[in-house]
């Protein structure tokens, strides 16, 4: 199935900034009843793949249900899909508005833990291992992760939650492709500018969306 600081006003304006993002989530509109969508894009599946949630494309071909099985609605070129396309691309404009909090190095996990903060990494980027996203109980904590290319995960990594962490406020920006490697676990929203693969035993808890690209689920 697939599925720091030297000056005490510095802490403060850090603190401020994680505050307004916990007042201004991001807004999926439509798209938020997707589990995984593209705008423009051919939306195929190879295999008993079980979603729960809407799925569908806004232009594109649509092959793969049944043998696929969803729980939820298939949207193919409608008035829901239309929304959501739109939706899709305001909540990746809004996104790139967000200002970098902390720069990461490309190659992510290892056992690497991150607190709440808005994260950018400046290429293509990888996640192996286990990368832990702590929420420092806090359940309205987010994560946001601005990636300037390509996202990766390899075999058996792992995105995962600690201290109220919520995959709902994990939101990874990807200016480009995204591929879900064999047996990882990835959690979070994928809001993406690129293709989206999710390779086999990949289960994904939370959503793919991609302004533009194909998805590929096996």
């Amino acid at each position: 199935m697939r599925y720091l600081t030297r000056l005490a006003l510095a802490s403060i304006s850090l603190f401020m900034g994680i505050h307004s993002l916990h007042a201004q989530p991001i807004n999926l509109g439509a798209a938020t009843s997707f589990a995984v969508f593209t705008a423009t894009g051919a939306f195929s599946n190879d295999g008993t793949t079980l979603i729960t949630g809407d799925i569908g494309t806004n232009a594109g071909a649509f092959t793969g249900f049944p043998p696929g099985i969803v729980i939820g609605q298939i949207h193919v070129v409608d008035v829901i899909s239309a929304q959501a396309a739109a939706d899709v691309g305001i909540a990746y404009g809004q996104l790139s508005t967000i200002d970098c909090i902390d720069v990461l190095g490309t190659t992510l996990g290892g056992g690497q833990i991150l607190t709440p903060s808005v994260y950018c990494l400046g290429g293509a980027s990888t996640i192996n291992g286990d990368l832990i996203l702590d929420g420092e109980c806090d359940p309205n904590a987010i994560f946001i992760f601005k990636i300037d290319g390509a996202l990766a995960t390899t075999s058996f990594s792992n995105v995962i939650l600690l201290n109220s962490a919520s995959l709902c406020n994990i939101y990874w920006q990807v200016n480009g492709a995204v591929e879900l490697g064999v047996t990882s676990v990835f959690r979070g929203n994928i809001v993406a500018g690129g293709a989206i693969s999710m390779l086999n035993g990949a289960p994904l808890f939370g959503r793919a969306l991609t302004t533009a690209g194909a998805v590929d689920l096996h």
